[in-house]
Order: C-alpha cells, then structure tokens, then sequence
C-alpha cells in the first residue's frame, strides 16, 4: 500500500470514528505515519489539514442530532468526542458560523459551509478536474429528440436502464443525426429544492418535426458555456459535478443564470465502464 492509498485509509477511519475521541495524532500512528508528515500528505491530497477534516466531518455529522430538541447538548457532545459541551459549541460555531442554541431555534444553516465525506473516488475525478482548465465555447441551437424524467439525488441510482431504453429505440427517431450524437441534459425549475431534479436523455437530430408520441423534443439554445471533462467511469460524473459547481466556479466571477447544464458523449467517450472514457460537460453562463 502507498501512501497516497493510506490517506485514502485515513479517510475512512475518520468516517467510522466520527462518534468517538479517535483525533488526528491516534489515526496517523495506527497508519504508521508521524503526525508531521501525515497532516503534509493528508493536506496535500485533499486541500484540508486532518485536523481542519476532521473537525467539519463531526460537526457535519452532528446537525441532525443538534435539530433534534429532545437530545441534550452535552449528549452530542460526548457523542462526537468533545471533552465539555463547551468546547463543541465552539467548534460548532467556528465551522457553521451558527452556535447550536441559534440552529434549534431557526432550523436553517448554509450548507456550503458544511463538509460532505471525501472518498478516493472523489479525489481521483478532482485531481483530474484540476489539471483540464474548462474552454469558453459557443454553441447551438442544438435540436434533440429523446426520453425526460424526474429524478431524486437519494435514490442513488446510476441511469443505465434509461439509457439502455433510449438506445433500444432510437432508430424510431428518423430525423436523428447519423453515427447518433448522444446528450444527457439536466434541468430544474428557479424554485426547485436542491434534492431533485430532470435528466432528458436525448440524441441529437436534424429538426423536432414527426417526432413519435413516445418521445420528447427540446432545443438547446445558441449560448456560452464553459465546457468541462469528465474521465473515467460515468457513475462517478456526479464528483465533477461537485467539484464544478462545489469548487471551481465558487473561485470564478461567471454568473450562472441559466436553469439547466448538459452532457455531450463524442468520440473520446468508451462506454459507461472504460476507466478511460472521457466525456463533455457544458455549464451555461453569462460573462
């Protein structure tokens, strides 16, 4: 096992003992790291010193049980391994900006401050992402005629049967470009809560006349995008997209108006299980 595979190690120890008194210096020794060069490792990888990982990890992982009017304070801090109550309203506030008598009362918090758990899976597609700058690009309208649906972020499954459904069909679409030219759209309303939202699977056609009752057309209009990569496997686009929208575009002076993004899989993109397939992701903006 390397190193960078222990702070991959590491980060799953942090997952496991987020309700215990397990701090940074024990995990390092357990990995057979001095605690200099596991912090240098660990935050060379992920971007955060463990201890900094660590601590927003917890209090993360301690707002349901901070909600929760019935639970005692003290509980919780016991629970995530704070030594007095004290210490954990501190460290709640310094992470939230919230102290937890003020989270109870109102219910609402920024989730942009909170710390979603870091996984290799995750760190791979960032590193990728870090070393592409996106390319500024003008493109459509584009006419596409293909399958919508709605789709809850906690169903937590991958699109391989719709796909499969529009792939079976497609050659019902007769005004379809040809070799095919597939898309993946995503769309969502001003007002839609952000744990939902509609995939439009489609493949690229001449016009939107005759369109067969079983399918939908849409047109992507003529626009600026910021074009992105994804490589590797298409169930693990999801971390681009975080790293995207989670990251790269916090850093960026683009204002992002628009209700949708899309995908494009051209000739670089393998299939959906070739760790070397590479596909396009398009973030509409305005400069």
């Amino acid at each position: 096992m390397n190193n960078r595979e222990r702070i991959y190690q590491s980060l799953n120890l942090m997952e496991e003992n987020l309700k215990s008194n397990m701090n940074v210096y024990n995990i390092s020794q357990e990995l057979g790291f001095s605690f200099y060069y596991f912090s240098r490792l660990f935050k060379a990888i992920t971007g955060l010193s463990p201890k900094t990982y660590l601590l927003n990890r917890k209090i993360t992982q301690s707002i349901k049980d901070v909600c929760n009017k019935k639970t005692k304070i003290i509980d919780i801090a016991f629970k995530y391994g704070f030594s007095t109550p004290e210490s954990f309203s501190r460290a709640f506030q310094k992470v939230t900006g919230y102290n937890p008598s003020n989270l109870r009362k109102t219910g609402k918090i920024d989730k942009a401050k909170l710390q979603t758990p870091l996984t290799k899976e995750k760190l791979e597609n960032y590193n990728i992402i870090n070393r592409i700058e996106p390319e500024l690009v003008e493109t459509g309208p584009i006419c596409l005629v293909g399958i919508p649906f709605y789709y809850k972020f906690k169903w937590q499954e991958d699109l391989s049967k719709p796909w499969q459904n529009l792939i079976d069909h497609v050659s019902f679409i007769k005004n379809r470009i040809k070799p095919e030219r597939y898309f993946q759209v995503q769309y969502w309303f001003a007002n839609q809560s952000g744990d939902s939202i509609f995939f439009f699977l489609a493949v690229e056609t001449s016009t939107i006349d005759n369109i067969p009752i079983q399918f939908t057309a849409k047109v992507l209009p003529k626009q600026k995008y910021l074009k992105f990569f994804h490589k590797g496997l298409s169930n693990r686009v999801g971390y681009t997209y975080q790293f995207i929208y989670e990251n790269w575009l916090l850093e960026s002076d683009y204002q992002l108006p628009h209700l949708y993004n899309f995908e494009f899989y051209g000739d670089q993109y393998l299939g959906p299980y070739n760790e070397e397939s590479i596909s396009e992701i398009y973030i509409p903006i305005e400069i």
